[in-house]
C-alpha cells in the first residue's frame, strides 16, 4: 500500500497544527492538549518549514537528513526569537512568543510554498508512504506487534508530558522596591523619613495556609578595624583630656613584613672590635669618602608598609657639623627617599644613641633599594640591619599634646601614654603593662591628674608613673589610631574626660555603668557605614581615613509590626505573564542613625503578641522563622 500526496501537505498540516496551538492559548486552554500542540510546534516544525524552503526537491537531501535538520534549525530558532524579544516592549512572555514564531511559519511557509510550486513536478519533495504486510503470517504478526508498540510509546510519552508529578511544596516569600521590581529598594534614608518596601506571599503547599509575618529592626554590634598601615579617625578637640578610654582588640600578628640583613663592606668602614660584648664598626673614613654600612638592601614588589632608620652610633669629639650618615631608598635608579643625620643632632659626644629617622611608605608596587653609608667618623653598632614593619597606637600624632599609643609586642600591645606640658617638655611613657592578643575586646583607660599618669586594663589599675609640670592645651585635632606607630586591630567606644577618673568610676565604666561627669566625647564606632565617627553626646565628630566596618553579634532588636493572612494554594505558572498572589505595601520610619536590618520573618500559623518599638533580644526568633527576608539601611 503506497500514498502519496501531490500537494504540500506537510505545509497545510504545519499551519493549522500552528493556528490549532494559537487558539488554545488565545482561549487559555491547559492541560495535556496544549503540551501536545506545543512541543512539537517548539521543537519542529520552525525548523521544518525552513529546511523546505532552502530544500524544496526530493534530490537534495533525504529523509533523515531533512528530519535531523528539522530539530537542529528549530532549537536554534526560538531561543533567537526569545533574544530579539527580550529587547522589546514585549518581553519574553507566552503570547509575545507564540505570536513572534507563529508570524514566522506564515511567511517561511508562503515562501516555501511558492518555491515548491515553481519546481517541476517529478522533482518536488512530497509527504509519500508506502506500507505492505508481509505475506508471511509470522512476519505479519511481528510486524503489527511493531507498530501497536509505537504507537503504545507514543501515546505513554504523551501522558507523561500532560502529567508529570508533584513538584515540591513551598512557600513564596520576597521583598519589593517601592516601584514593585527588585530595585530601588530603601536603603539610605534619613531619621523619621517615611520609606516604603512590597513583601510578597505565594503558597505553594497544596493547602490553604495561615501565615503571620512580623517585622523587626535588628542592630548588630560594629566596630573600626584598622590595618595597621595607614588607618586612622582624626576628631576636632581642643581640650587636653585628663582620661582617654576605649575597647581595643589587637591582632594576633602586628608584624607586616620583617627582615634581617648582613652588614657589608666592612674593609670599607675601617676597623671592628667588640664593645661590651656588641660588635662595632669604628668608621674612619673623610667626609669626600663614604662608605657603605649596607648597600643595594632589596624590598621586594608588594610590600606596602612602613619603613624607617634606626642606628647606634658614637660621635668623635672631633667632629665638626657635618653630615654623618644618610639613608637612602631607590626606585630603580631614582632617588625616592633621604635621611640624613648631622653631628650637631648628637646630644652628647662619645655616648651611643638610637636615632630613628621619619618614616618611608612603600605602596607595592615597584621594587625598592636601601643604601646606608657615612662620611664622618663614627662608631655604629651595626653588625645586622633590621627592617621591619609593626603596627600599633592610638591616640594624638607625636608631638601635638597628647595620646594613648599601644606598641607591638610579642605577647600583647605595650601602652603608652604621651603628654606634652606647660613647661615645654615632653613626656613619653610606657607603662608595665600590655594588653592580651586572645581574640577578645580589652577595656582601656589612662588616667592623668597631679603629675601621676595612670594605667587601668579591664577596670584594674596596671601601674602608675610621676611626671612632672602639667598638660598643656591641645592645638589641633585629635587622632585615633595613628600615633607612634599605626594601629593594627579593632577598636570601638572610645571616651575622652577633662577630668582623671576615680578607680572606682573606671571600674564602674569598665561595666558599662558610664559617668557623664566630665565626659567631653565619646565616639562609639557603631554606625555600621560612612566615613564619619559620630561623637554620640556633641559636636566632636571625627573623620574616618581607610579604615573598615566590622561587625559582630546582635544588641538590640525592636519589634515593629505584625500582619497576619490566610492563603489558599496556587499553583506555580510558568505559560502566562506571572502575577503576585498577596502583596502588601509595608510603610516604616526609624527615628535612630546607624545601620540596620529591617527584617521580616515568615511564620506559619499565629505568634505572640509584642509591644510595637520595645525592645527584645531574642536571636533565635531569627533562626525559627520559616522564611526570612532583610533590607540593610543606613540611617543619616
Amino acid at each position: 500500500m503506497r500514498i502519496y500526496f501531490r500537494k504540500p501537505i506537510d505545509v497545510i498540516i504545519s499551519i493549522a497544527w500552528t493556528v490549532i496551538l494559537l487558539v488554545l492559548i488565545a482561549f487559555d486552554v491547559k492541560g495535556a492538549i496544549r503540551v501536545i500542540f506545543g512541543l512539537p510546534f517548539v521543537i519542529f516544525i520552525p525548523g521544518y518549514i525552513l529546511v523546505l524552503l532552502l530544500f524544496p526537491t526530493k534530490d537534495e537531501i533525504d529523509i533523515i537528513e531533512r528530519v535531523a535538520l528539522s530539530f537542529g534549525l528549530s532549537i536554534a530558532i526560538v531561543p533567537l526569537v526569545g533574544l530579539i524579544l527580550n529587547y522589546t516592549p514585549w518581553g519574553i512572555r507566552l503570547a509575545s512568543i507564540a505570536t513572534s514564531l507563529s508570524l514566522l511559519v506564515f511567511v517561511l511557509a508562503s515562501i516555501a510554498t511558492i518555491r515548491w510550486y515553481k519546481i517541476e513536478p517529478e522533482k518536488r519533495f512530497c509527504i509519500s508512504f508506502e506500507m505492505e504486510l508481509p505475506r508471511d503470517k509470522v512476519d505479519r504478526v511481528l510486524t503489527i506487534s511493531l507498530l501497536f508498540a509505537i504507537a503504545i510509546s507514543i501515546f505513554l510519552l504523551i501522558y507523561i508530558i500532560a502529567t508529570p508529578h508533584e513538584g515540591e511544596k513551598f512557600t513564596e516569600f520576597y521583598i519589593l522596591g517601592p516601584g514593585g521590581k527588585a530595585e530601588g529598594y530603601p536603603t539610605n534614608i534619613s531619621t523619621n523619613e517615611t520609606a516604603k518596601v512590597i513583601i510578597g506571599i505565594a503558597n505553594h503547599e497544596g493547602k490553604p495556609i495561615n501565615y503571620t509575618v512580623e517585622t523587626w529592626l535588628i542592630k548588630y554590634d560594629a566596630c573600626l578595624q584598622f590595618d595597621g598601615i595607614n588607618d586612622f579617625v582624626k576628631a576636632n578637640v581642643s581640650a587636653p583630656p585628663k582620661t582617654i578610654e576605649a575597647w581595643v582588640k589587637p591582632s594576633k600578628d602586628d608584624t607586616v613584613y620583617g627582615k634581617t640583613y648582613e652588614a657589608e663592606n666592612y674593609k670599607e668602614t675601617g676597623d671592628t672590635y667588640n664593645d661590651s660584648g656588641k660588635i662595632v664598626i669604628r668608621a674612619i673614613k673623610g667626609r669626600d669618602k663614604a662608605g657603605y654600612l649596607c648597600n643595594n638592601i632589596k624590598v621586594p614588589k608588594g610590600f606596602n608598609g612602613p619603613f624607617s632608620v634606626t642606628v647606634y652610633s658614637k660621635v668623635s669629639n672631633n667632629v665638626s657639623n657635618q653630615t654623618l650618615w644618610r639613608a637612602e631608598i631607590y626606585e630603580e635608579k631614582k632617588l625616592k627617599w633621604k635621611y640624613e643625620m648631622k653631628a650637631n643632632e648628637y646630644r652628647e659626644a662619645n655616648t651611643y644613641q638610637w636615632k630613628e629617622s621619619p618614616t618611608w611608605f612603600f605602596d607595592g608596587s615597584k621594587s625598592y633599594k636601601i643604601r646606608l653609608y657615612w662620611y664622618g667618623n663614627l662608631d655604629f653598632y651595626v653588625d645586622k640591619i633590621s627592617i621591619l614593619a609593626r603596627r600599633g597606637g592610638i591616640g594624638k600624632s607625636w608631638p601635638n599634646e597628647t595620646l594613648m599609643a599601644f606598641n607591638g609586642l610579642k605577647n600583647g600591645l605595650q601602652i603608652g601614654y604621651l603628654t606634652k606640658m606647660e613647661n615645654g617638655s615632653q613626656s613619653y611613657t610606657w607603662f608595665n603593662s600590655s594588653i592580651p592578643k586572645d581574640g577578645e575586646f580589652h577595656y582601656v583607660a589612662i588616667t592623668f591628674d597631679n603629675q601621676i599618669k595612670k594605667c587601668y586594663v579591664d577596670g584594674e589599675l596596671k601601674d602608675s608613673i610621676k611626671v612632672e609640670g602639667e598638660m598643656c592645651k591641645n592645638e589641633s585635632k585629635f587622632i585615633i589610631g595613628n600615633a607612634y606607630r599605626f594601629f593594627f586591630g579593632y577598636i570601638k567606644d572610645v571616651r575622652i574626660y577633662n577630668r582623671a577618673l576615680s578607680q572606682q568610676e573606671v571600674k564602674q565604666n569598665y561595666i558599662g555603668n558610664v559617668t557623664m561627669n566630665g565626659l567631653v566625647a565619646w565616639w562609639k564606632f557603631n554606625e555600621g557605614y560612612g566615613s564619619i565617627a559620630y561623637d554620640s553626646i556633641g559636636n566632636h565628630n571625627g573623620t574616618i581615613y581607610g579604615c573598615n566596618w566590622n561587625y559582630g553579634d546582635i544588641t538590640h532588636m525592636w519589634f515593629l509590626d505584625k500582619i497576619e493572612v490566610r492563603l489558599n494554594s496556587t499553583k506555580v505558572n510558568i505559560e502566562k505573564e506571572w502575577k503576585p498572589q498577596w502583596e502588601y505595601n509595608y510603610s516604616f520610619q526609624i527615628d535612630r542613625r546607624g545601620l540596620f536590618k529591617l527584617a521580616f520573618l515568615l511564620f506559619k500559623g499565629r505568634t505572640q503578641n509584642f509591644e510595637k518599638w520595645h525592645e527584645y533580644m531574642d536571636v533565635e526568633r531569627i533562626e525559627n522563622a520559616y522564611r526570612e527576608c532583610h533590607l540593610w539601611i543606613k540611617v543619616r
